[in-house]
């Protein structure tokens, strides 16, 4: 993959703030992508463009894109405005981006926004215009020749756009993909022979059926060919790499006796999914010098294109559905992301999996009741899908209803069977309800089981280490457990709680106090914290600080309603510690003493 590796760090270059058209102002960005429009404005355009910017920072490209266009509007001369109104309204999938393209000739993008509109009204000449307009572009260095191949089918000239792939079939990392579209373009041009030879050098890759579209072409071809194993065992590859798909299992397999998509848009659609799912999957692996890995906005602004470039020829792609709104969502635009998925056709391959996510998104959103009966109906339809069993259990774990998570976590597990170290989060989710409904024994069984099953889990050891000290149990193991979590996060204020609070209560007061401090530094409104460190101070003797902690603490919102309890009771106790002749209480003064 080192060639496709170099056009990746291109990639990163293109997005940094220098990137005048393909980069979104905002994370991960020292300075804007498009140079601030010079002042005095026009009359009227300060509040439009200030709407736009913050909608811009805030990933609603909808908002953005509207107030740019009226700021452009309002200040006609100005490139920078015009770009911005271009680069939203194309990233929201509006309509107008097209217009605005139409006013930025020669620019990647605008070539791009236009061609796809000459695709939609079949006016091959002028797309395959455009498109080659784009030629010398790195961005398009993979799908360029697809590009161009469907555009010379749609134009009636089905020869030329083999030949435009056949020196592309042989390419050591991507020849399979090129091999799959030709064979849909011959397929679709009358020539089944060669479609065949295609699609036999396509499965003779290694990397055949890594890819939902590749899997349904070449299952489509072997179920022709009265090979529906051979073409099952594609699907059953393509969900080993990809488990979050296995939902969809029946899904996909009955797509494959449906004719794949061979329409020029939808070819087309096809290579801008694949573009954007390959440069994820790319940048996923480029880390940083912090070693973090490299999710740039410009980059995630780029794919979501690429997605909108493809669902604008082809609606029914419900792979480049999930990836948009799993973009969105992560730009913290749930809202965007839920309505992506329910403009989703209903015979998708990937309806299962589109209906569970769009569920985890109603309850995102507050649509609780509609979650709750999409899951239902998922339950009654797939009762042997683990993924639907947890995510209902989540949903009633957020609702703290305890007894409903208990057993949909229970028909998790049970339809999981033998779990491995990622299904600790069923055992954990089932523990946590079972401590709810004060039900310790099975809760500890669960949380030691998980433990053999992710050692290093931090949430696993926390929970456990935490309840055991609370309980009063175990105390030395409780002290190991935390420990343990905070020699892997450090720097985490719950854990430093947690471990705080142990040992107080075993005893070890002065380590404690500094244990607590830190953890209230870190967290100066957790509750529960400075109610930890105000018994902290009042087992060193030092019973104002006490007093006044308690105080603090009381005045925070309460994550536990038995925490309000516990301060009101030791500020009580100390009140009467006062009446039998110790040393007056300082006055509360509202903040934490240092």
């Amino acid at each position: 993959m080192q060639r496709f590796r170099s056009f990746c760090a291109f990639l990163l270059a293109l997005a940094a703030p220098a990137g005048p058209l393909h980069a979104r102002e905002g994370a991960g960005q020292s300075a804007p992508a498009v140079k601030p429009v010079p002042v005095p404005w026009p009359e009227g355009i300060d509040g439009p463009y200030l709407v736009g910017t913050v909608a811009a920072l805030e990933g609603d490209d909808g908002v953005a894109a509207r107030a740019f266009r009226q700021a452009a509007q309002l200040a006609p001369g100005e490139p920078a405005l015009l770009r911005r109104a271009f680069l939203y309204s194309a990233l929201a999938g509006d309509d107008s981006a097209v217009a605005l393209a139409g006013r930025l000739p020669g620019q990647a993008l605008a070539e791009l926004v236009m061609g796809n509109a000459a695709v939609r009204t079949a006016h091959w000449a002028d797309a395959q215009a455009h498109y080659d307009r784009v030629r010398k572009d790195p961005l398009l260095a993979t799908i360029r020749p697809l590009l161009t191949a469907w555009t010379l089918l749609g134009a009636g000239q089905g020869e030329r756009a083999l030949a435009e792939l056949d020196p592309l079939v042989a390419d050591r990392d991507l020849g399979g993909y090129y091999a799959v579209h030709a064979a849909l373009i011959a397929q679709a041009g009358g020539r089944p022979e060669r479609a065949a030879r295609y699609a036999r050098a396509a499965l003779a890759t290694p990397a055949a059926g890594h890819d939902l579209f590749t899997v349904l072409a070449l299952g489509h071809w072997l179920v022709g060919q009265g090979q529906r194993a051979q073409a099952e065992r594609l699907v059953d590859g393509l969900l080993a790499g990809a488990p979050g798909l296995a939902l969809s299992r029946q899904g996909i397999l009955a797509a494959m006796d449906r004719a794949p998509p061979a329409a020029p848009c939808q070819g087309i659609a096809q290579a801008y999914a694949f573009l954007s799912g390959l440069v994820g999957q790319e940048v996923a692996r480029m880390a940083d010098p912090s070693g973090r890995l490299a999710h740039d906005g410009g980059l995630r602004d780029m794919r979501m294109m690429m997605l909108r470039f493809a669902l604008g020829l082809d609606p029914a792609v419900g792979q480049a559905r999930l990836m948009l709104s799993a973009l969105q969502y992560e730009a913290g635009q749930a809202v965007a992301a839920r309505d992506t998925l329910a403009g989703a056709v209903p015979d998708d391959p990937l309806g299962s999996v589109i209906q569970l996510q769009r569920a985890r998104l109603d309850a995102a959103t507050g649509r609780w009741d509609e979650a709750n009966a999409a899951l239902l109906r998922l339950t009654a339809a797939q009762p042997g899908q683990p993924r639907i069993w947890q995510t209902l259990g989540d949903l009633q774990s957020d609702r703290q209803d305890w007894q409903g998570a208990e057993a949909s976590y229970s028909h998790a597990i049970a339809a999981t069977g033998h779990l491995t170290g990622a299904d600790w989060p069923l055992l954990f989710g089932r523990a946590a309800a079972y401590d709810r409904l004060d039900r310790w024994p099975q809760a500890q069984a669960d949380l030691e089981h998980a433990l053999t099953l992710a050692p290093d889990e931090v949430l696993l050891l926390n929970y456990l280490g935490y309840s055991l000290v609370q309980q009063g149990r175990d105390l030395p193991r409780a002290e190991s457990l935390l420990r343990r979590a905070v020699a892997l996060e450090p720097q985490n204020a719950a854990i430093r709680d947690s471990l705080g609070w142990a040992l107080v209560r075993r005893g070890h007061v002065a380590e404690g106090v500094v244990m607590l401090e830190r953890a209230a530094e870190q967290t100066p409104e957790d509750q529960a914290v400075n109610y930890h460190l105000g018994v902290a101070y009042q087992e060193s003797g030092r019973l104002r600080e006490a007093v006044n902690q308690w105080h603090f603490a009381q005045g925070l919102p309460a994550s536990d309603p038995a925490d309000a309890g516990r301060i009101s009771a030791a500020l009580a106790d100390a009140a009467r510690s006062v009446h039998q002749g110790e040393p007056p209480v300082q006055a509360p003064s509202g903040q934490k003493k240092d």
